[in-house]
């Protein structure tokens, strides 16, 4: 069903938080050293672009899927032809670029396609809303889904936004995972609140905001919803209901 096991969650779980952490640390010391005066942090923090090869490492780290092993690629590659705009080996930069997130949605959107075609891709519903992978390019996309979660998913924004409500849907297993990217974009997934939610996703120049809330029901199950993702220029935002 595509489900994964307690110990490949916490296998992932704990790469993001390690890594995330590492990077907090090391901005408060190069903070530190530029104010006592033992280094400039001007020049360090020409390295800003680097954040993308930090999400895209984290992604591919915790990849299980091509998919995310392109979208870590990408960002990571990125990250590189970033920083060395930076330092002034090469003229073209974020400007620039920017026309490849485009590109690598163009061509993971027909990735995508091919695999739901082939049910092989999305949160197939036994309801009636279908399959729950949704990708928004200079758009936006809202769903209600009142149908059953059978099986992982992807969300994507990018220029634009996107709005799933979850609130009337029911989980067939008792963990689900979902993808939710938003670069230079938003998006909002609304969930029951008997559902426990772990939010897993990094925020580079972004945010990836948990506003939800559990509350146990005694005629519901518990379930567990695994959100994970990056925010790079944008914001993911997850709330109960």
């Amino acid at each position: 069903m595509g489900y994964w096991n307690d110990t490949d969650m916490s296998s992932r779980a704990t790469t993001g938080t390690l890594i995330s952490g590492l990077v907090i640390a090391g901005v408060g010391i190069i903070l530190l050293l530029d104010q006592t005066g033992v280094i400039n942090a001007n020049m360090l923090f020409r390295f800003w672009p680097l954040a993308f090869c930090v999400a895209g490492a984290i992604r591919l780290g915790d990849s299980r899927r091509t998919v995310d092993q392109v979208w870590g690629g990408f960002l990571v590659c990125l990250g590189a032809l970033l920083t060395l705009h930076e330092f002034g080996y090469i003229h073209f930069g974020l400007a620039q670029l920017w026309p490849l997130f485009l590109i690598l949605a163009g061509v993971l959107l027909a990735w995508r396609a091919n695999e739901v075609r082939e049910g092989r891709g999305g949160v197939r519903l036994a309801g009636k809303n279908g399959n729950l992978g949704s990708v928004s390019i200079f758009g936006n996309i809202e769903r209600n889904v009142d149908g059953k979660m059978t099986d992982n998913g992807e969300l994507v924004a990018i220029f634009g936004g996107f709005k799933v409500n979850l609130a009337r849907a029911e989980m067939e297993g008792d963990e689900a995972v979902i993808d939710a990217v938003a670069i230079f974009g938003g998006g909002e997934i609304i969930v029951p609140e008997w559902w426990r939610v772990s939010v897993e996703g990094v925020g580079v120049f972004g945010a990836y905001v948990d506003k939800t809330r559990h509350i146990p029901h005694a005629d519901r199950p518990v379930k567990l919803l695994r959100i994970r993702g990056a925010a790079v220029f944008g914001g993911v935002e997850i709330k109960s209901y």
